[in-house]
């Protein structure tokens, strides 16, 4: 492949605390998670800049709490719960709000990719968080305007489906069988277990949250006691353990309990991996022959069946397994007969399909072909889809009465 046919695909995995960033190209597809300091092994950038006195440059990460403690600028940390507050600070006499610092920050960290990788065009950038939901889905769409990388290119998504990006790109047998992580932040301990229905094509994928509660002062010996309820009569691969709650070298006996018959793994950079293998299978760079349906991902299709080129077919608004907060789908059709329209509802693994045929109310009286519709489809929710239909005429014979209709369509 041609060097200018190469492409940047970016894994930014981003919580309050700090960022880590893998990025891989097209010829290197394995992640490679990349450190803000030259040379050094740690990968967590802490969510923080500061405005240089003397030069009025920003600087990030670790570099802009060091410009603090020597009195060099003011460090503003913490960017993303507050830029969810909606907060704002005043530096060098002038007002900022911390949803643009956050925005200088990712920019900042794009950088790191280019710098350290290729000089290539970035064919996709993921981010991922613990989770979503739409006061995060709005800040972080006000983000991406500011970013160098067109919106088309960038995906959302939570550190669960991150988890299952990672988990199944792994080799080695890593994941012949079931797979499982303990996420353990020093408070409560939580085990994702990823099954699969291997006899479906593709396979369908499956992650269940069990929350393993609280360890006692032996966390050692309570964990030990954990592992066998989770694992019972269950085939496990390699089990991955997330969390500063790991460190300490804590683990002799749950260790020994851990590695029965499966390999397990201590890590801090999973979710930005995760993410970075999402972008490449999301542009078709590797290919993928599982499917997930997590909690964010929408539940049914819904198509239309349309006339084109003489032949009929099915139009496809919404897709099952995209993210419903990023999903959308608009087209525009012409009428041919009464002011009704039949939308195709069809869940992922049926092969039955529920039509609901929604009326145009009032719709002015026009011949056959004589209307123009243009019908959009936003989802609300991971199992409801807002549709919403304007006329708009057809031509100067018949004027658009630019009359919208409105409708909620759910499936249970």
């Amino acid at each position: 492949m041609a060097l200018n046919e190469q492409k940047l695909y970016i894994g930014i995995d981003l919580n309050d605390s700090y960022a880590m960033v893998s990025f891989a190209t097209t010829e290197h597809p394995e992640p490679e998670t990349v450190s803000s300091v030259a040379g050094s092994e740690i990968f967590q950038i802490p969510l923080a800049v500061c405005m240089a006195s003397a030069s009025g440059q920003w600087v990030y990460g670790d570099e802009a709490i060091r410009f603090e403690k020597a009195d060099m600028g003011k460090c503003e940390s913490h960017l993303l719960t507050r830029a969810l507050q909606r907060d704002y600070t005043m530096i060098r006499e002038q007002t900022f709000e911390i949803r643009t610092l956050l925005a200088v920050f990712i920019k900042k960290i794009l950088l790191l990719a280019g710098k350290l990788g290729p000089k290539l065009e970035v064919g996709k950038l993921v981010f991922t968080f613990a989770k979503l939901n739409d006061p995060l889905m709005e800040l972080m769409e006000y983000v991406f305007e500011q970013l160098p990388v067109p919106r088309k290119k960038i995906t959302v998504m939570d550190y669960m489906k991150s988890f299952y990006y990672y988990a199944l790109n792994q080799k080695d047998g890593l994941a012949i069988h079931d797979v499982a992580m303990y996420q353990y932040y020093g408070k409560s301990m939580i085990c994702w277990y990823l099954s699969r229905t291997k006899q479906s094509k593709p396979q369908l994928i499956q992650i269940l949250e069990t929350d393993c509660g609280y360890l006692t002062e032996d966390k050692d010996a309570s964990f030990a006691e954990i592992i066998p309820k989770v694992f019972d009569k269950r085939i496990i691969s390699s089990v991955y353990l997330v969390g500063d709650g790991f460190e300490g070298g804590w683990m002799k006996h749950s260790l020994r309990a851990l590695c029965q018959g499966r390999r397990a793994f201590l890590g801090k950079n999973l979710f930005t991996k995760g993410a970075c293998y999402a972008a490449e299978i999301l542009e078709g760079v590797v290919p993928w022959n599982y499917a997930y349906m997590g909690e964010n991902e929408m539940k049914f299709n819904i198509s239309l069946k349309v006339r084109k080129n003489n032949e009929m077919a099915f139009h496809t608004l919404i897709s099952a397994g995209d993210n419903w907060y990023e999903a959308s789908g608009a087209c525009e059709v012409i009428l041919d007969g009464p002011g009704e329209i039949d939308f195709w509802l069809q869940m992922p693994n049926s092969r039955e399909a529920r039509i609901e045929s929604l009326e145009l109310t009032n719709l002015p009286a026009r011949p056959p072909k004589a209307t123009r519709l243009r019908i959009q489809a936003k989802p609300v929710s991971d199992r409801s889809v807002k549709l919403t239909i304007r006329d708009l005429g057809l031509g100067e014979f018949f004027k658009a009465s630019d009359m919208v209709w409105e409708y909620i369509m759910k499936v249970d």
